[in-house]
């Protein structure tokens, strides 16, 4: 009697291991950030801002002016004055309403003003192919078939897309900005 209680035990034992151990754990897909990321950028996106992307000073016969990173190029009444004295007009504010498409087939156009004149412009133009670079860091544009235009990816969600840009400006050079896209 007793080894038929001790081999009923070992055999409850020997299935409720075996059960357990034929229990798995659903593993998660592993997520392709670069797909993922590149599936983010892809849409129609519509700036809401540029901004400053440093703080500087800036020379003026009244004296030095210090402007701070994160200033609007667009609503900023100081950088609205000193872009109106040096250039006579602010030519970022007619950049306001611009559309950018990222299509999923790796081109892009840009819909609005991209070319202030006098050689000021946003190098990446109005249209061209797009990837991601740098482990989805990076969202390159390729305006031209040897003119690459990188643009930094500071922060994305699903309706905003901040990117860090370089814009080239006639005395100065290429001035970092932040370029606030929103869908």
């Amino acid at each position: 009697m007793k080894r038929k209680y001790s081999i009923i035990t070992s055999m409850l034992t020997l299935a409720v291991v075996l059960f357990f151990s034929g229990c798995k754990k659903d593993e998660e897909p592993k997520v392709d950030l670069a797909a993922a990321k590149k599936e983010w950028v892809t849409g129609s996106w519509k700036q809401k801002d540029i901004q400053l992307g440093v703080s500087t000073s800036v020379n003026t016969p009244l004296g030095k002016i210090k402007l701070t990173e994160g200033m609007s190029m667009l609503d900023d009444p100081t950088i609205n004055a000193l872009l109106t004295a040096a250039a006579g007009a602010n030519p970022f504010v007619y950049t306001r309403n611009n559309k950018y498409d990222f299509n999923g087939d790796g081109n892009y156009k840009v819909d609005g003003v991209v070319d202030f004149g006098g050689g000021a412009k946003i190098l990446a133009g109005g249209s061209g192919t797009w990837d991601t670079e740098v482990y989805s860091s990076v969202l390159a544009l390729f305006p031209e078939k040897d003119k690459r235009d990188p643009h930094w990816i500071n922060d994305i969600t699903a309706a905003r897309l901040n990117l860090a840009i370089s814009v080239k400006l006639p005395g100065l050079g290429d001035v970092p900005m932040k370029l606030i896209l929103e869908k």
